[in-house]
């Protein structure tokens, strides 16, 4: 059996990744209902004409289907609040999809007639739901540019030809530190492999419940390793599997030689985040979805890039928060012309942007904003997606997750060599997809 990413990690980890799996994780408990006013925060781009992009006309209303949970669910009811106050906008009504199972109702009620015009999810779903046929290609509709996102947010949107979105928010594990912890013992945050080493191996004292590092284990996470070499755990593009490389074997050994003397023995989100959170260990990788937890119990935590050994960069699979065009747009009309152009509004909305991001810590989407404007540890997580490897959109790589991950636990939790273990793992995938 094959799982998509956020099964998978559902299925694993605790509150955090629940949180990642509804669309974004622990981000607001405040609802913002002041009045819209034009941006007055810089934001320019060489060469591209920046600025807000409204909508041009009141008529029409449209919906738009989230799955956030509670915090997350609060900001977008803020942001309907404020657009919809606003006369010259046209309506957005919306609604949200179920805790488990966002989308499999999606899966169903697109192509039964009744799903929503617009959707909120993570870019590496793409692939799936445009060979199924229940996406929209608005490539020649949209006023938005490319100039105005980044790079990797702008490719996320495009799958095989068509444009099926728009971006607004990006995501990465990183390196999580606790200050209090490192001043405690006179550190800084590791700027080095070496530094990250003798900083654990300083602190490390598991009889006494301390622990180096709080690194949970599982195909996301470890992502970072495996790909540090250059290897792709799995390439969408050429459609090719890379895990039983010499780099990707090396990568992991990262993990399984250098870095597991200094954590805890098991290697759940549950028993990792723990030792962190109780503040048993300087470090913790995680994403920004934990990060809002993390402040809530009163810990003095940073953000930084997980550094890596000798030529090693950390490569972490990272994601794009996109809001969807489902197929219902292709009925055209006022309802897809203001769903669309909501999502200009959103996307290019440096306040609305701002909002999510103080309260979430994700990464923005947009190019050209001043890193000085990010909270503290966004700004970590800003520099590791600079070395990020996006989600693959290849519906091939669902059956990628689960037998990597087996594969690899089984390596972390036996000692036994990684290389025949990724070798089982290639051979299961290949016969899922040949199934």
């Amino acid at each position: 059996m094959s799982y998509d990413r956020r099964t998978l990690l559902k299925a694993m980890a605790g509150t955090s990744a629940a949180g990642m799996l509804a669309g974004c994780g622990g981000d607001a408990t405040s609802t913002d209902t002041t009045v819209q006013t034009e941006t007055t925060i810089p934001w320019q781009v060489e060469g591209c004409d920046t600025g807000l992009v409204e909508p041009e006309s009141s008529s029409g209303q449209f919906t738009l289907l989230h799955g956030r949970q509670e915090g997350g669910t609060r900001l977008l009811q803020g942001t309907r609040t404020l657009y919809n106050q606003n006369d010259n906008y046209p309506s957005m009504n919306l609604q949200r999809g179920p805790n488990d199972g966002y989308l499999n109702q999606l899966r169903t009620s697109i192509p039964a007639g009744e799903g929503p015009h617009i959707f909120q999810w993570a870019h590496d779903i793409g692939g799936e739901f445009v060979q199924s046929e229940f996406l929209s290609d608005q490539s020649g509709n949209l006023r938005a540019e490319e100039c105005m996102f980044t790079e990797a947010a702008w490719q996320a949107t495009e799958y095989d030809g068509q444009r099926i979105g728009l971006p607004f928010a990006a995501e990465c594990p990183a390196l999580i530190y606790n200050q209090d912890v490192l001043d405690e013992i006179g550190a800084e945050p590791p700027e080095s492999f070496d530094d990250w080493i003798s900083i654990m191996d300083e602190y490390h004292d598991p009889e006494n419940g301390k622990y180096g590092l709080s690194h949970p284990l599982n195909a996301y996470f470890s992502s970072w390793a495996t790909q540090a070499y250059g290897a792709d755990i799995y390439n969408g593009q050429e459609d090719e599997l890379g895990i039983t490389s010499d780099e990707a074997i090396q990568g992991l050994n990262i993990i399984l030689e250098d870095l597991k003397p200094y954590m805890p023995s098991d290697p759940s989100e549950q028993a990792q985040g723990a030792v962190f959170e109780d503040g048993n260990s300087p470090f913790y990788v995680n994403g920004p979805w934990a990060i809002a937890g993390l402040l809530d119990q009163g810990l003095n935590i940073g953000t930084t890039r997980i550094p890596a050994p000798g030529e090693a960069e950390s490569r972490p699979y990272s994601g794009i928060q996109m809001y969807f065009y489902s197929k219902k747009m292709n009925n055209g009309g006022d309802g897809a012309r203001a769903a669309r152009e909501f999502t200009e509004w959103y996307c290019t909305n440096i306040e609305r942007i701002l909002n999510l991001i103080n309260n979430s810590s994700y990464i923005p989407a947009i190019a050209g904003l001043d890193r000085d404007l990010l909270p503290a540890t966004v700004r970590g997580y800003a520099e590791q997606f600079e070395t990020g490897y996006l989600m693959p959109q290849n519906p091939n790589m669902n059956a990628v997750w689960t037998p990597y991950e087996t594969n690899m636990l089984d390596a972390f939790n036996s000692g036994n060599d990684p290389g025949p273990l990724m070798e089982n793992a290639a051979e299961e995938i290949r016969n899922s997809w040949n199934s």
